[in-house]
Order: C-alpha cells, then sequence, then structure tokens
C-alpha cells in the first residue's frame, strides 16, 4: 500500500501534470471541455504558469515519494506537500463549482490524484485532511460568486430587479397590465451585480431587450416606461423602422446613474443606498 503510495502514484501524477503542460505548450490539452476553457479564463493570469506551477509541485511530491520511502523521517515533509496541495486543488475545484456551469475535468483528475495519494501513503493523515476539506467547502458556499453561466441567451425581455424594490414593481406591474412577458433576474445573484457595477449603474430595475445581435439596455423606471411608451407612439404612426434616436434618452446606458427613478443595491454612498418598502409581494 505505502510503496503505491509513496512511489507509483506520484510518479503518475508527475506525469499527468507534464503531459498536461507540454500539451498546453504545443496549444492542445489533456482536456479539451468547455470547463476547462471557462477554467482557464478564471484565472487573473495565462493558465500555463499554473501548470508550470502543478508540475513542478508534482515532481517535488515524488521526489519527497521516493525519499520518504525510505526514510521515515521525511514523511512528514511529503504529507505536507501534498496536505498543501489538496487545500490549494480544494479552492481552485469548488470555485469552479460555483462559478463555471461545468468543471474542468483535469483538475478533478489533479483532485483525484491528491486524494490517493494521501490514502494510500497514511490512512491517519487522510482522515485529518477531510474536516480542512469540508471547512473550506463550507466557506466557499458561504461567499457570493458569480457564475459565468449566461442568463441572458434567447430573445426576449429580461428585468434585472429586486422583490422589495419599489420601482422595480412598479416596473413590473407596467409590463404585466401590458402584456409583455418578461424573465427575471434577482440582483442577489452576484453575476447580475457585476455586469450592472460593470456598465456604470448602481440602481435597478433595469431592462435587456435581446433582438438577434441587437441588445437595448434601458435603467430606471421612469426610462423603463419611456421606452415602451415611444414604441406604441412608433407602432400608431406605422413606422416599420425605430430610430435610435426616437429612444435615445430611454436607451443611453449612462444617462440614468442614481436619482428617484431606481433602488441602490451597493451601499457606495447614501444617495445609492438601497430602498426597500414594507410589502415584499412581487
Amino acid at each position: 500500500m505505502q510503496k503505491i503510495g509513496f512511489l507509483i502514484l506520484p510518479i503518475l501524477f508527475f506525469i499527468y501534470n507534464a503531459t498536461e503542460t507540454y500539451l498546453k505548450l504545443n496549444h492542445s490539452s489533456v482536456c479539451e471541455s468547455k470547463g476547462c476553457k471557462l477554467a482557464d479564463l478564471l484565472l487573473r493570469y495565462d493558465s500555463i504558469y499554473l501548470n508550470y506551477a502543478g508540475t513542478i509541485g508534482a515532481f517535488l511530491i515524488m521526489l519527497l515519494g521516493f525519499i520518504a520511502y525510505k526514510r521515515e523521517s521525511f514523511r512528514k515533509y511529503f504529507y505536507f506537500v501534498v496536505f498543501i496541495a489538496l487545500l490549494f486543488e480544494t479552492i481552485m475545484l469548488s470555485y469552479q463549482y460555483y462559478a463555471s456551469p461545468q468543471m474542468c475535468k483535469f483538475c478533478m483528475g489533479i483532485y483525484t490524484f491528491l486524494v490517493l495519494i494521501l490514502l494510500f501513503s497514511a490512512k491517519r493523515y487522510f482522515l485529518v485532511a477531510i474536516p480542512a476539506v469540508l471547512a473550506l467547502l463550507i466557506a466557499m458556499s458561504s461567499l457570493k460568486i458569480a457564475n459565468t453561466a449566461p442568463k441572458v441567451v434567447a430573445d426576449g425581455v429580461y428585468l434585472i430587479q429586486s422583490p422589495t424594490c419599489p420601482h422595480c414593481k412598479k416596473v413590473k406591474k407596467y409590463l404585466k397590465e401590458h402584456s409583455i412577458e418578461f424573465n427575471k433576474i434577482d440582483i442577489k445573484e452576484a453575476s447580475a451585480q457585476n455586469f450592472i457595477t460593470f456598465l456604470g449603474y448602481h440602481t435597478i430595475p433595469m431592462l435587456i431587450v435581446k433582438n438577434n445581435s441587437t441588445v437595448k439596455i434601458v435603467n430606471g423606471d421612469e426610462d423603463i416606461i419611456s421606452f415602451y411608451e415611444n414604441k406604441k407612439v412608433i407602432s400608431k404612426s406605422e413606422e416599420t423602422t425605430q430610430d435610435d434616436s426616437a429612444v435615445k434618452q430611454s436607451v443611453d446606458l449612462f444617462g440614468n446613474i442614481g436619482g428617484d427613478d431606481g433602488c441602490g443595491f451597493l451601499p457606495i454612498d447614501k444617495k445609492e443606498s438601497s430602498c426597500e418598502d414594507n410589502d415584499s409581494s412581487e
């Protein structure tokens, strides 16, 4: 059992890492799935550097495994490196799980190797690692992590809103009264908050209208209602095309930051503090 944990598995682990690094340098990969590509996009730097670090770490585990197999005094160093690598990969995989719709198969292979190495080399250390891994998983599950899964896919109307925001309720009431179908996106989702903040806004509701390759964004209850009222006027005038200038005010991406027609969702300053009413019904 110990021979498998100290010698065989570390050698295979190093080969696995080195192969992926070689393939990456040649514009290929062990894993070509969408999950692996999304995992690369989640990094702050080029993924090849993580492959370099992984290969060096695998080599160190392999080297310490050879020494620890013959000299018991070195085993604590071997367990320490494997344990640190396992915790690091736990964070990486758990973040992928919450942020990406698909998992990286290569990373899952790394994690499997580390678990098996620890299990076969010393079961008592494996049992010690379980509480630490569970603690990390619980911590990651408690964080609000933006998911990379697309929210606006099909053509249609999407409304970023909150059930407690009176401005959102006003818009939803208008849309329902005029039989306008829409998809609700809760502002509590980190991806929705990141999207609005990226555009320079800090208030909701925000309307997104997707039609083929065209996307129109309207912020604030008054501008959203004006957007549809303008469309009515155009329809009554029997105009077949909608000139952008006709709704310039309502689709201006940066014309309504804050003000009296939206609820703030980020406590950046007093003007943009969140507004709620007592009735939480939608």
